[in-house]
């Protein structure tokens, strides 16, 4: 990820710190550690929100230390008299939060250019920003949710039944997932009962005489809860030798992804003896009418994820045109997992043209771009596995998934890197 240009600034030159009063240095570390507890609880990366912490203390003339996971922020630094200062900031419940991370970059980078002198201010501005944020409505979410479903159920090579009971089945555990979260229940408790009642939604259609296969209906309405973005995230930290941050984030897809499998087999239990698949002969749409579901598939989360203005036909098209490197691969003869790296790099390399054209962090076109590509299915199916004693198959599936998750974060990586090896060669 590109932590220089565009998605930070360089901290100025300007600005004569002995012609100022004495620094409060409590109230500036705290004005600093907003900026970062509110990029985290957006769902920015913790190297963004390490990295535009010390940007801000060095538009201050400070170096400090930082340290970061995904539920607290840290910043010290020492003073000119040897006194060390410690803020310590807890980061409330994470959601996604595209708007929210363009939106706290932006303040990030005027801040570190124009550094206010009432280190006050900081605290004063970024509340401001946080008054700002809006949603989008509860209505647009669910419909959202829907057509989420009802195009990665397609995209699941399912047909137009299984597609309409995947919406179904996308809306209602949506619903669910929109009234606890409203209720501020319990994450792991909220993802039980909405993989419970989306299970239900989509068992019940099959039981009522719907020829529809169920395997596909019910991977469809998962995309709404599956944490793959989150196991790339936990995959990527690790590469990156963030170890805290990798252990925790992978703490949390695991609970995600087992709280989704025992809400969809106590469902399933409730409908006992339907095979998973029916009879229903897959469909084959074609390569280019998949890179349209898997755009359409990604336009139905941006009201989730609030992806606002241009960013969301980008997003989606950067969810196609990875998903296109990935068909390409296959069809030249490679496996998912190296499908799976190709991808992900046109996905990265996407992400940065737009950052860069855009002025914006890369992480608001990459996360929802990587959609199509993220293995939330495999998540579902090795926890299934594995709540029904299949061993064997909980294995296989559950070192794919890894395998997968890896490669896409190792595509991140390579780019990143890449970019990064520019920049010192241009110093």
């Amino acid at each position: 990820m590109d932590y220089d240009t565009p998605d930070a600034v360089p901290p100025p030159a300007g600005g004569e710190g002995r012609n100022r009063p004495p620094m409060d240095y409590d109230t500036l570390l705290d004005g600093c550690c907003q900026v970062g507890v509110q990029i985290v609880r957006c769902g920015g990366e913790i190297q963004r929100a390490e990295d535009t912490v010390r940007r801000l203390l060095a538009a201050y003339r400070l170096e400090g230390e930082v340290f970061a996971v995904p539920n607290c922020v840290w910043v010290s630094v020492r003073a000119p008299d040897g006194r060390v200062h410690t803020v310590m900031r807890r980061v409330p419940s994470i959601v996604t939060d595209i708007d929210g991370i363009e939106r706290f970059n932006d303040l990030s980078r005027r801040l570190c250019a124009d550094p206010p002198a009432d280190p006050a201010e900081l605290s004063a501005r970024c509340g401001a920003a946080l008054a700002e944020l809006r949603a989008y409505p509860v209505v647009l979410r669910l419909a959202g949710y829907f057509l989420g479903a009802f195009f990665f159920a397609l995209f699941f090579s399912g047909g137009w039944a299984e597609a309409a009971a995947a919406g179904l089945a996308g809306l209602a555990g949506g619903t669910v997932l929109v009234l606890l979260e409203r209720a501020r229940a319990n994450g792991f408790l909220t993802t039980l009962i909405s993989a419970f009642v989306l299970g239900a939604a989509a068992c019940g259609l099959p039981a009522l005489g719907a020829p529809i296969n169920l395997e596909v209906t019910v991977a469809g309405g998962l995309m709404v809860l599956v944490p793959g973005l989150v196991f790339t995230s936990f995959m990527s930290d690790l590469l990156t030798g963030d170890m805290m941050a990798g252990l925790a984030t992978f703490a949390r897809a695991v609970l995600s992804a087992a709280a989704i499998a025992l809400g969809t087999v106590a469902a399933m239990a409730l409908f006992p003896g339907q095979p998973a698949g029916a009879a229903v002969r897959a469909a084959d749409y074609g390569g280019v009418v998949y890179c349209l579901f898997a755009f359409l598939g990604c336009l139905g989360f941006c009201p989730a994820m609030n992806v606002r203005g241009m960013g969301t036909p980008l997003c989606c098209l950067g969810g196609a045109a990875g998903w296109a490197a990935y068909l390409a691969v296959m069809a030249l003869g490679g496996g998912s997992f190296v499908a799976s790296l190709v991808g992900a790099v046109v996905v990265a390399v996407f992400a940065e043209a737009m950052a860069r054209l855009r002025k914006c962090p890369a992480t608001s076109y990459s996360t929802i771009a990587l959609f199509p590509l993220v293995p939330g299915l495999t998540i579902y199916q090795a926890m299934d596995h594995g709540i029904r004693g299949d061993t064997e198959l909980f294995w296989e599936t559950f070192f794919r998934t890894f395998g997968i998750a890896g490669c896409i974060a190792l595509g991140l990586l390579l780019v990143s890197a890449v970019l990064e090896l520019q920049r010192r060669w241009k110093r």
